[in-house]
């Protein structure tokens, strides 16, 4: 019991970690975006395409389904072991 808990709360931790690693990524876009949407050179305003930075992120989905296969694993292990 002490091992799957152990092993549910470490990947957690490694769920969250990696939380944190992909919001600073998505910190290093936003200071990379052009803040202004007026060209001085013509004075037209050139106004950017907001559908080419939009971009899916399935980070979620694959730290749900991790989740769910590291306790799923640690279910059977410890249901396997009882049985014994």
């Amino acid at each position: 019991m002490k091992k799957s808990l152990m092993l549910a709360l470490v990947s957690l931790m490694f769920v969250g970690g990696m939380t944190k690693l992909y919001a600073q990524e998505d910190s290093a876009k936003v200071a990379e975006e052009p803040k202004d949407t007026i060209s001085i050179d013509t004075m037209d305003p050139v106004y950017y395409e907001d559908e080419a930075t939009k971009e899916s992120s399935n980070t979620l989905t694959y730290a749900i389904i991790g989740g769910i296969v590291v306790i799923g694993g640690a279910a059977f292990f410890y249901i396997k072991k009882k049985k014994k």
